[in-house]
């Protein structure tokens, strides 16, 4: 007989992990929890392991302060095997020393090769002074039970897997045990069940018991995107908002995605209160140091230009990192519908009427040899353009649209003086076009003109370096366009549909080149690009909108 908490068997063994196929990614998070509930049925909550029957570990605090969360992982559905061999002790030991605030530690022993065992002798290198997550599919209040008897600080919940009251009973197990819940979200529809379990930890005095946890990997099909933790935390937001919370605003991290130093600076600099760090930290231990420093540093530079009355000092001097935040803001207003970035704008009634329209981003072309350039000489006029957007905002109830320069040369006149104009507030971002090498991230995102798929390759590289968004933008090599210059675009080339599709492989598709009112809707449909970048197809002559191929442009894109 089994016991039915702690009973099964007692040896185990491991079948091969092979990364799944495109087409059974879809229903891993399916299989990996009916897979679940078979095994609790045949070998109990604890999987056949031996449980102690006391705690004797003292409970640390789960991520008091902004940090990291390091995980000991050795395989994965997406990535096969990553750490088969690891010593989970000595990992744990390993991660502390780089200086985490916590360790994540896999239990789920089909898909991640993980088990109770790891947890506990994480639990054991981890000692008194860093937290211990268990991470898993966890499904009763058995199972947090049994992470509390082997030392964890804290339990997963996944909301997207669990109902409602079921979510709140383990919620106030874990809570009634004094361990911590990081209870993660990635669904519209997983809103209102983490709203409900932040009130629970509020009635039982366990505010500082909770963490919203927030993945940028959608564990249906394993897809990264760095920027829905924070299009998830904006909608949080506005729900604490219109439902009037009582309680304080909860510490929210961003999960996954996290590969490399870079990529772990642009995530601090974003305003979260720690990032959990699963493949690249369990595959290169020795290199966990690097992740913990660039994280943190960014961290603390983050809440430095957020306090106080420093905060409008650093937005002034910086604006560093504002354009995503803002961003992030439309994303999730639009709801999966695609973002229109009318560009090579020069006259105010043109950008009145992009705002009409309902445009979300409009573009300011800053580069001498562009004949929709603007120059340094006109500041002023972008200054204007810009309170004249906020007052029709303010008096037509429209929205307002984000303002955006493009450059081609970071050292030009025009592009300092784009630069200065971002980092006063009056755009919100640079588009840095055909300058990779030169991006600042902290400022905007870059334009990469591509001609044929080699040239993917810097796209491909500037997504490993922490860029969640680059922008294709069509390039014509066998032509000349207005400069002699391809990183001015102008050639009115569309790019091939084999390289539109190998560029939506490699991450989110902002499509620039060619696009017109007449292709305009064909595009989004085929590709369902999430931002279409127009700019000559609607003009009367360059840097001239022409208002009937402007309006049918977004009629055709918003009512197709």
């Amino acid at each position: 007989m089994r016991d039915p908490l702690y009973g099964g068997l007692t040896d185990f063994s491991f079948a091969p992990v092979t990364p799944p196929s495109e087409n059974t990614m879809d229903d891993i998070l399916t299989r990996i929890i009916e897979k679940r509930r078979a095994d609790i049925r045949e070998k109990g909550f604890a999987y056949g392991h031996a449980v102690p029957s006391k705690r004797t570990r003292p409970i640390v605090s789960f991520l008091p302060k902004a940090g990291t969360i390091l995980e000991i992982k050795r395989a994965s559905p997406s990535k096969g095997l990553i750490a088969p061999d690891l010593d989970a002790k000595a990992t744990a030991v390993a991660y502390k020393k780089a200086g985490t605030a916590a360790i994540s530690c896999l239990t789920e022993e089909n898909f991640f090769h993980g088990n109770l065992i790891d947890l506990q002798q994480a639990c054991e290198g981890a000692g008194n002074a860093v937290a211990v997550l268990r991470k898993d599919f966890l499904l009763s209040e058995e199972e947090v039970e049994i992470a509390y008897l082997c030392g964890a600080d804290a339990v997963l919940l996944i909301a997207r897997i669990l109902p409602e009251e079921t979510l709140l009973r383990m919620a106030e197990k874990a809570f009634s045990l004094g361990i911590a819940v990081l209870l993660e979200v990635r669904e519209d529809s997983d809103l209102q069940k983490a709203f409900s379990a932040l009130e629970k930890a509020h009635r039982m005095s366990a505010d500082d018991k909770i963490v919203l946890g927030i993945n940028s990997r959608d564990l249906k099909t394993f897809t990264i995107d760095l920027l829905i933790p924070l299009k998830l935390k904006a909608k949080i937001q506005k729900l604490f908002a219109e439902k009037n919370a009582d309680f304080p605003f909860p510490r929210v991290i961003s999960e996954s995605g996290v590969t490399s130093p870079e990529a772990a600076d642009f995530v601090g600099n974003l305003g979260f209160d720690g990032v959990l760090i699963g493949e690249a930290a369990a595959r290169n231990p020795e290199e966990a140091e690097k992740l913990v420093k660039a994280f943190t540093n960014a961290a603390q530079n983050s809440d430095t230009a957020a306090s106080g009355a420093m905060q409008n000092t650093m937005q002034k001097i910086t604006g560093a990192y504002s354009f995503w935040k803002k961003l992030a803001v439309k994303l999730a207003e639009k709801n999966g519908k695609s973002l229109v970035k009318i560009c090579g704008l020069t006259r105010k009634e043109d950008a009145l009427l992009a705002q009409e329209l309902g445009a979300d981003i409009i573009g300011f072309v800053f580069a001498e040899k562009s004949k929709r350039t603007n120059r340094v000489e006109d500041k002023e006029k972008i200054k204007e353009i810009r309170a004249a957007l906020q007052e029709n905002a303010l008096l037509q109830e429209r929205k307002m649209p984000l303002m955006v320069g493009v450059i081609v040369e970071m050292e030009s006149q025009e592009g300092k003086a784009a630069i200065e104009l971002c980092e006063q507030g009056v755009l919100d971002g640079i588009q840095f076009h055909g300058i990779p090498e030169k991006a600042q991230g902290k400022l905007g995102y870059v334009a990469i003109p591509v001609a044929d798929e080699s040239e993917l390759l810097k796209v491909l590289e500037l997504y490993k370096s922490g860029f969640p968004r680059v922008l294709i933008d069509a390039k014509n090599a066998s032509s000349q366009n207005a400069s002699g210059d391809a990183r001015y675009g102008g050639t009115g080339t569309t790019l091939s549909g084999e390289i539109v599709e190998k560029a939506s492989s490699l991450g989110i598709l902002w499509l620039s080149g060619g696009i017109n009112p007449e292709n305009a809707a064909e595009l989004v449909k085929r590709f369902s690009p999430e931002l279409i970048d127009v700019s000559s197809g609607i003009e009367s002559a360059p840097g001239i909108k022409d208002a009937n191929k402007m309006e049918k442009l977004m009629t055709e894109i918003f009512y197709e």
